[in-house]
């Protein structure tokens, strides 16, 4: 196993979910403590102080897991909270406060627009919240879903003037 610390992986994604237009342009960078890079199989791991940026979007995570298309795109990013929560949050707009995300799961499909957050989730956006043990958000249909949960019910504060 390759173990570098504070590595640093450049690539790029095709398409940010929720981000700015110009994110998908940016440069992908990954710093964490330590990471595999398996060009082979198209799965990589990363882990310790895992930081994530790409233009206005940004994670942090104790472990991230990246999963590749045959092109070598991302089709899959899971994010593991497991010392403090995962942290996902972006700038959707240029006039639209910051969407912030946190969870114990957060598992991204940039090449569908998709991300789920799985247990302990809390997403917000100015003044509008949403709470859950799993929420998700089709970023290029703007849905948000939430189901029913065995560990409680999902809570939405939705406020139209402040959105």
């Amino acid at each position: 196993m390759y173990q570098v610390r504070n590595i640093l992986i450049i690539f790029f994604i095709s398409t940010p979910l929720f981000a700015l237009d110009t994110d998908s342009n940016a440069t992908l960078n990954i710093v964490a403590d330590s990471g595999v890079y398996n060009f082979k199989t198209g799965v990589d791991m990363y882990e310790g102080h895992v930081q994530v940026d790409q233009g206005s979007t940004h994670v942090t995570a104790d472990k991230l897991v990246t999963k590749k298309n045959h092109q070598h795109k991302i089709r899959e990013a899971t994010a593991y909270g497991i010392q403090t929560l995962a942290h996902f949050w972006t700038q959707p707009t240029v006039n639209q406060p910051e969407i912030h995300a946190h969870a114990t799961t957060i598992k991204l499909y940039p090449l569908e627009m998709n991300v789920s957050l799985e247990h302990n989730v809390a997403l917000s956006q100015g003044e509008n919240h949403f709470q859950g043990e799993l929420i998700h958000y089709n970023s290029k249909d703007q849905i948000i879903t939430l189901p029913a949960s065995s560990n409680g019910h999902a809570r939405l504060v939705y406020n139209p003037d402040k959105s």
